[in-house]
């Protein structure tokens, strides 16, 4: 069985260092010297992401790795405030795991191998390498490598044999102890790099692919007792099945992970000297962005309020940088939403909400605690006479009892239905369950589809959505939800519909699954969560007036 836990996982671009022409590019600094000889020793496969930023960072006496706007766009600079960088110190999966273990203690040794081969992969991939059993949560807690989460040196040394195919999958990356990096661009010279850290830059295409972000991004658990294993979470195989593969042979319509979530940064040089000046190097098109946005600024505001607590090392402005670009991505490339049909009677109000998935997974994909929904408001004046799916304060939708327990609605007449895109999973009891590592079989899975996905196409059996049986109209692509509505009596005047498109990576129930739990984790976490504004992203929007009757 393969299978291991992420959060989010990391698509490396290429840092491929061309022969400098300068004195300051021949002379290896004590620092570079001492990186190369414990290289050299066979200490560690990897090194940590503070040696790479000796040239792969900004400085303000260099025009590398700077944008036309002056901004930083460094590979260390823009990792930095990542989840990928911030992956061991995010504090919800410290919670979600301890939880875990302390639900199934006998299992702590499987559930700790499991979540570090993603959340600490130079310490899960080290002891791989040295035929030592799996790290345990207390051999990475002192670990330099393991506080770097997912790391330059974990992508950058990935090997193209195994990439795209289920070996590959739960974190099964094939490192080898080669002291080679690989990036996009041809004809790297190794003087520099080789130079100043051992290690020898090699062009590699499969930088740049889907399936290395799909070996973290495809990820398989298995319930004690359980014959067959869980899908937890597949953006990559949804991929797979859309439009947006490239996997086939590239279309105008193919985007793979790269393209939406590493923004193109243009030409620039790619690399300084570890003296602050520019190498005579180069420049490199498409330079492409390491900030990696996702969706979920939620977590990268919580690092960044308790940001000395748990030790980030990415600035405010940094972080403040990616929240920034993450809520942008979300509202304006994620999701469309269009009000039609509307028809007006005596007493009665009629109209259909279509909505599109721009994205080239589920919406939402990734962790599964994550939803997306529907809130609707009709209103006469100031006067609401109509609403669902609003929230409160703490973040949760306001009427429904259970959060867990939400069917999927093709007509929606009551105020107490909700439309909800999301995945519940059920436990060997036929309970919902937030817990991984308990998770048997979907009770739900209405997450939006990509575009294209068919019934017959690429890992269908495993993506197909549950619970929409005859919603006919839930299709790939979007949905078309219908409302019908009853207004009361005397409402004649013009009404103003407003549809948003609401999306949250914590909802309230996967917060409450973790308060019996008397572990410190879960505790720290909690506090963190508690002071947080819960306030959902807003996908998308539409309004529509309505003239009087």
């Amino acid at each position: 069985m393969q299978h291991s836990t992420i959060t989010l996982g990391l698509l490396g671009l290429a840092i491929s260092c061309a022969v400098a022409t300068d004195a300051t590019s021949s002379a290896a600094s004590p620092l570079a010297a001492a990186v190369a000889l414990k290289v050299e020793a066979g200490e560690s496969a990897f090194l940590d992401a503070q040696r790479c930023a000796l040239c792969h960072s900004h400085s303000p006496r260099a025009r590398a790795m700077t944008t036309l706007g002056g901004d930083d766009i460094s590979p260390h600079g823009t990792w930095s405030a990542t989840m990928m960088a911030n992956a061991f110190r995010d504090p919800y999966w410290r919670a979600q795991m301890a939880h875990e273990v302390e639900t199934e203690p006998h299992k702590k040794a499987e559930i700790e191998e499991l979540c570090l081969r993603c959340h600490a992969p130079t310490e899960s991939h080290q002891a791989r390498l040295d035929r030592r059993p799996p790290p345990s949560i207390e051999s990475t807690l002192s670990s330099q490598l393991a506080k770097d989460g997912v790391t330059c040196t974990v992508c950058h040394q990935a090997q193209a044999t195994n990439l795209g195919t289920p070996e590959s999958f739960s974190g099964q990356l094939d490192i080898r102890d080669e002291q080679r990096i690989f990036g996009p661009y041809a004809n790297p010279s190794t003087g520099p790099m080789r130079t100043h850290t051992g290690y020898t830059p090699e062009q590699g295409a499969h930088l740049s692919s889907s399936a290395l972000c799909g070996a973290c991004h495809t990820l398989y658990t298995q319930a004690e007792g359980t014959e067959q294993t869980f899908l937890e979470q597949a953006p990559y195989l949804e991929w797979r099945n859309s439009v947006f593969s490239d996997e086939g042979g590239r279309t105008d319509e193919s985007r793979g992970c790269v393209d939406c979530h590493m923004s193109d940064e243009g030409s620039m040089r790619i690399a300084r000297n570890p003296g602050g000046g520019d190498f005579n190097i180069a420049i490199r098109d498409n330079v492409r962005s390491h900030a990696m946005i996702g969706g979920n600024a939620f977590m990268t505001d919580l690092l960044r309020k308790h940001r000395d607590e748990l030790k980030v090392t990415a600035s405010d402005a940094a972080l403040e940088r990616v929240a920034s670009a993450t809520r942008a991505q979300l509202a304006h490339a994620t999701a469309r939403i269009e009000l039609r049909n509307v028809q007006r009677e005596s007493g009665k109000l009629q109209f259909d909400l279509a909505v599109e998935n721009l994205t080239g997974h589920k919406l939402p994909s990734g962790y599964p605690s994550r939803r997306a929904w529907l809130s609707v408001e009709v209103r006469e004046g100031n006067a609401t006479l109509f609403e669902s799916g609003v929230v409160d304060t703490e973040g949760r939708i306001s009427g429904l009892a259970d959060e867990l327990a939400q069917p999927h609605f093709d007509v929606v007449s009551s105020p107490l239905q909700v439309v909800v895109y999301e995945m519940i999973a059920l436990d060997r009891r036929g309970a919902p369950t937030i817990s991984l590592a308990e998770m048997v079989r979907h009770h739900k899975d209405t997450r939006l589809l990509p575009r294209g996905w068919r019934a017959d196409g690429p890992h269908a059996d495993e993506t197909a959505p549950v619970g929409t049986g005859g919603d006919d109209d839930f299709v790939g692509g979007g949905d078309v939800v219908t409302y019908s509505l009853a207004l009361p009596d005397g409402a004649d005047g013009e009404l103003l519909i407003v549809a948003r498109m609401l999306y949250q990576t914590i909802p309230p129930a996967w917060a409450d699954g973790l308060r019996d739990s008397r572990t410190q984790e879960a505790r720290d976490f909690l506090r963190m969560y508690d002071g947080m504004e819960k306030l959902p992203e807003t996908l998308a929007t539409a309004a529509l007036v309505v003239p009087a009757k």
